[in-house]
């Protein structure tokens, strides 16, 4: 077996040395062989440097790449373009990689014929974390624990920082869906792999959760504001209507509509009750905040242009 552990990056070459350095420590299988390949998006910062540094310290496994095209759903499909294993494992630049996470990777591969595998992903802070941040709603950080046991056919959703695929079974899904995703430093926008997912289990593809592969996400103290918590929500009601709003409604008010009056109901019930605890209100804030991009999503996607209709 041959895997492709790629890292796309965009502007973050201080966390991406960390997780370039973290990768020197890794342990896999003597019976596999793997490479990194790093797509550079566009980046304008001190990547290149890091790049050339890393390139000598992980030679020969360290090759990069340079994708014009803005999008981490670009960036992506140019790593399964590029990657010479039958196995590509997606990190972020801001993860921390546990030493035996590609052995795990490749045992659930080999194990369940898994088509998919994603791992466990904690949070590392570099501050303190807010009183109005429950753990609750840290899976917006990209936590994500569903236990120490495997599990085969998971239906749950499977993060982007910790995410491997059978490069063949991706390609006939068709990659990822270059509207998903994030653009840039201005987008919040995700959902490409929950709409991977989707199209690999049409196929009768396995997905598999493997506990055993864990990395350590970076939480850089710029994420730990309620503007960007917001934003986030805000983004994934986009993103959740985008590829769940083709039913048709019904009479009356719109789905999103109804779902943003029962979220604002729920806000002025915890006011009027005196339940006004910051991670109380927080949560229904975000949800608020998530029914408004739903509505968002909606109506651009209803609006005629010279007589016909914006595709989502």
């Amino acid at each position: 077996m041959f895997v492709t552990v790629t890292i796309q990056t965009y502007n973050r070459c201080g966390l991406l040395a960390e997780t370039l350095e973290s990768l020197r420590s890794l342990r896999g299988p003597a019976a596999v062989e793997y490479e990194i390949l790093v797509v550079d998006n566009n980046s304008t910062d001190g990547t290149a440097q890091v790049l050339e540094k890393y390139g000598r310290l992980l030679a020969p496994r360290l090759r990069s790449v340079f994708e014009p095209q803005q999008g981490l759903s670009h960036a992506r499909n140019r790593a399964l373009r590029e990657a010479q294993g039958q196995i590509v494992s997606f990190l972020d630049d801001d993860v921390l990689v546990d030493p035996d996470w590609l052995s795990a990777v490749v045992g659930a591969f080999e194990r369940y014929q898994a088509d998919v595998v994603g791992g466990k992903s904690y949070l590392i802070y570099r501050s303190r974390r807010p009183s109005w941040l429950s753990e609750h709603y840290e899976f917006f950080l990209s936590r994500l624990d569903y236990g120490d046991r495997a599990i085969v056919g998971v239906d749950q959703d499977l993060y982007g920082l910790n995410f491997s695929v059978r490069r063949g079974t991706i390609l006939r899904a068709g990659g990822f869906d270059p509207s998903l995703g994030r653009c840039g430093s201005v987008s919040l926008r995700s959902g490409e792999e929950s709409d991977l997912l989707r199209r690999v289990r049409a196929l009768g593809g396995v997905v598999v959760y493997e506990p055993r592969a864990v990395v350590g996400h970076i939480i850089a103290g710029d994420r730990l504001r309620m503007k960007w918590f917001l934003r986030r929500a805000f983004a994934a009601g986009v993103d959740l209507e985008t590829m769940q709003g083709t039913a048709p409604d019904g009479p009356g008010l719109s789905r999103p509509g109804v779902h943003l009056l029962r979220c604002c109901g729920s806000v002025l019930r915890s006011v009027l009750r005196g339940e006004i605890r910051a991670d109380v209100l927080f949560g229904k804030t975000l949800a608020v905040s998530g029914a408004l991009g739903a509505i968002y999503a909606r109506a651009r996607r209803s609006r005629p242009v010279h007589g016909a209709e914006v595709s989502a």
